[in-house]
């Protein structure tokens, strides 16, 4: 019997062992990028949370699909002995070895020429004009007759977008549903990536003179953001994330977008809870106008600058490198931000690093140290999306989101993730 319990107790040991290891295994592979950049003649170290070197396999098959075909000690032989420092501009994959012996995973290097950019952290206005007209949601309408109808129940959904050759603008399509009367009207959709017909029929409104479809729906949005950075051309990068359309996760499909001057005119500071945000007014107008929108993505907006915003701000101590996420260690760092009035740093420390995020959004966290920043916003709040992050002299990412729980605490964007042949690109 004692040997019965004996062997059941050796049983659930290593049981505990397995998962134990299946778990540090688990863990050491997050902890190694799936893919990294490095400049052209830069060592790559990729050891700072566990002990792998890396090596380019000579053979044209992966090291980790030979796994299991040859001898360990013949895979061994065949690991070359280049480096990145060695590496000319172009598109490499590496092999991570644990202690320099456990072949572990395949790494993605791209070799780069080595990039600086002007960093920002100006505010500015962002207006977008919508490719067609955005369904924000239908409800009811009281009709002529004392009834209350939804045409467009279960027929038109949030998300959807009204485009036609008819229909850009939502006084276009209230003047085309007119036209309709009674008599049902058919409406290109697009929702997601398909466009469709559907057909509704209006109802005469009793409280408005016309008839209507009972659809909430916008063709343009407008707010404050922040500028990341711009290169020599005046290609741009900003927010760090993209411009949703209110109503589901997608993105906004712009089919004209403008940056404008802006003013912080007050700030509701952040609080447990409830994210603050930066107040402001947007200067309309050509005058005013600093650059064109050119791509709105889930990493950011980009575009162009006008030549003289450009040429007034191009300023030689705001020129800094492009830090790669493997650079980057967790310790103090700086954003940059206007919401006062004028350019400052702000102190932050960097606490954790996610090279592999499911959100390409969040894979620096942080907290907010400084004093003047905790006064002046409570932390991170909307408008602050975009402030560049600096480190070592370096631009490592972009503040991107704000921890609501807590406002002192935050995430960014990798610079890396945002500058991977995006400036200037149109979708």
């Amino acid at each position: 019997m004692r040997s019965f319990y004996m062997r059941i107790f050796k049983n659930i040991i290593c049981i505990y062992v397995l998962v134990l290891c299946c778990f540090a295994y688990a863990t050491m592979i997050h902890a190694i990028p799936d893919h990294v950049y490095v400049q052209e003649g830069q060592k790559l170290e990729l050891d700072k949370k566990i002990p792998v070197t890396l090596a380019m396999s000579t053979k044209p098959q992966s090291v980790m699909a030979q796994i299991g075909e040859r001898t360990f000690q013949a895979m061994k032989q065949e690991r070359a002995v280049e480096t990145c420092s060695q590496l000319k501009q172009g598109e490499y994959t590496l092999t991570c070895y644990l202690f320099g012996i456990l072949p572990m995973k395949e790494v993605q290097v791209s070799v780069v020429n080595g990039k600086s950019l002007y960093v920002s952290g100006q505010v500015v206005g962002i207006y977008g004009a919508a490719q067609g007209v955005l369904v924000l949601g239908s409800g009811p309408v009281e009709t002529v007759d004392g009834s209350s109808r939804q045409p467009a129940e279960h027929i038109v959904f949030p998300g959807d977008y009204v485009n036609g050759k008819a229909v850009t603008k939502k006084e276009e399509l209230m003047e085309r549903i007119n036209q309709y009367g009674e008599q049902p009207v058919v409406l290109t959709i697009w929702r997601g990536a398909e466009q469709i017909k559907v057909s509704v029929e209006p109802v005469e409104a009793a409280e408005h003179k016309g008839y209507r479809l009972g659809l909430w729906v916008k063709d343009d949005m407008a707010g404050i953001g922040t500028l990341t950075y711009f290169d020599q051309d005046g290609n741009f990068g900003a927010l760090g994330h993209g411009i949703g359309n209110g109503q589901t996760k997608d993105l906004l499909r712009l089919s004209d977008g403008r940056l404008y001057k802006a003013q912080v005119l007050g700030i509701k500071k952040g609080v447990r809870g409830t994210p603050g945000e930066l107040e402001g007014v947007v200067y309309y107008g050509k005058d005013n106008q600093i650059g064109e929108v050119s791509s709105n993505t889930q990493i950011g907006i980009y575009g162009t600058l006008t030549k003289n915003f450009r040429e007034e701000k191009k300023n030689e101590s705001l020129l800094c490198p492009i830090g790669y996420k493997q650079e980057i260690q967790t310790k103090d760092a700086v954003i940059l931000s206007d919401a006062s009035g004028e350019l400052q740093s702000y102190r932050i420390v960097i606490d954790d690093l996610d090279y592999t995020p499911g959100d390409k959004n969040k894979g620096i966290r942080f907290h907010v140290e400084d004093e003047n920043l905790l006064n002046l916003t409570g932390g991170i709040v909307q408008g602050l999306s975009g402030s560049p992050i600096l480190q070592d002299g370096k631009l490592i990412g972009a503040v991107t989101h704000v921890l609501v729980n807590d406002p002192t605490k935050g995430y960014g964007i990798f610079v890396e993730e945002m500058t991977a042949n995006k400036i200037g690109q149109k979708t």
